[in-house]
């Protein structure tokens, strides 16, 4: 609990100074020019991708036909899968929420599980949560790879680029630290057997792994261009590029166990990454605002709708249930 507090005094401290230092009238005249019907839009496309990221959590548990992404064993018959599957809605929403008031924006991870290790087993969730986060943090970084180049590197940030020499000296004694306490971890039999599985259930299920990184791909550039969408609401008109950038580095900075669903931190990162593009700051807040609500929106609503989906699996589910 006391952690808890913690983290929700850096999230209040973080929107305290935000709205400190961006006067809040510009902010308000900024979110009085959004379309209701945008807004609306922007919470189906969000709607509709953590749909998708719950079918991709469910191809990552393994396929209906007796082969599972990591250990369990064979699965019954086809119509667990359904089960499965709604399971894993309901779950993905249930995250959604958890989100709002766990650290980090990983915190709604362990909530997720919880909802699926009755249905498959912890051993087979642990795996897939696992790979399922590990995918989606490459593909922010790819796509920040990719539209670096197009967005071009701001006067601001180019002298921090400038000095790369001076900052991996810096920082290269705690890589080193990092590197042998990473080490140490891995020589463990436990994580080593983790990291064994893991590489395992990769190797064996390529086919699961290039479904889940294509649509990790489609939900995140869609959360991408809606924030785009959302921003061109309230004058923000920086290139999209830039967008491909600071968005998903945002993000990343919002995973991090620091804040309460990473809220005012990823407003205070995508202000900060979109600034040295010539974003106005005021109306990049009010944008994250605005994608703020969209995810507390939906993540609400679809925890209320997906409790009506089915919640148990059938009988003959229940010997593959309790494998690890």
């Amino acid at each position: 609990m006391r952690r808890w507090f913690i983290r929700a005094a850096v999230s209040a401290i973080v929107i305290a100074f935000l709205l400190w230092l961006i006067p809040f009238g510009s902010v308000w005249q900024a979110l009085a020019r959004v379309s209701p019907w945008v807004w609306l839009a922007s919470v189906g496309v969000f709607f509709g991708g953590h749909y998708l990221n719950a079918l991709k959590l469910r191809l990552l548990l393994g396929s209906d036909t007796g082969r599972d992404f990591g250990p369990g064993g064979p699965q019954g018959p086809a119509d667990v899968g359904t089960h499965l599957t709604s399971a894993c809605v309901r779950a993905q929403y249930a995250g959604l929420v958890a989100n709002l008031g766990l650290p980090g924006l990983a915190g709604g991870d362990v909530v997720r599980a919880v909802y699926l290790v009755p249905a498959v087993g912890i051993a087979r969730v642990t795996v897939a949560s696992v790979a399922d986060r590990l995918i989606d943090t490459v593909t922010v970084i790819a796509l920040v790879a990719i539209a670096l180049p197009f967005a071009g590197v701001p006067a601001g940030i180019a002298g921090i680029v400038g000095n790369a020499g001076l900052w991996v000296a810096v920082g290269l004694p705690f890589a080193v630290v990092l590197g042998l306490i990473a080490r140490r971890l891995i020589a463990r039999p436990a994580v080593a057997a983790k990291l064994s599985r893991l590489r395992a259930a990769f190797s064996a299920h390529r086919a699961a792994v290039a479904g889940a990184v294509a649509i990790s791909f489609g939900v995140q550039s869609a959360f991408v261009m809606t924030n785009v969408w959302l921003a061109r609401q309230v004058g923000v008109t920086t290139n999209l590029s830039a967008w491909f950038v600071a968005w998903p580095l945002s993000k990343l900075i919002a995973v991090l166990p620091i804040s309460l669903g990473g809220i005012g931190v990823r407003e205070a990162a995508l202000v900060s990454l979109l600034a040295p593009y010539g974003a106005p700051r005021d109306a990049v807040l009010a944008s994250g605002i605005l994608w703020q609500a969209v995810l507390i929106v939906t993540g609400v609503v679809g925890l209320i709708v997906t409790q009506l989906l089915p919640r148990t699996l059938p009988s003959s589910a229940a010997p593959s249930a309790g494998k690890v």
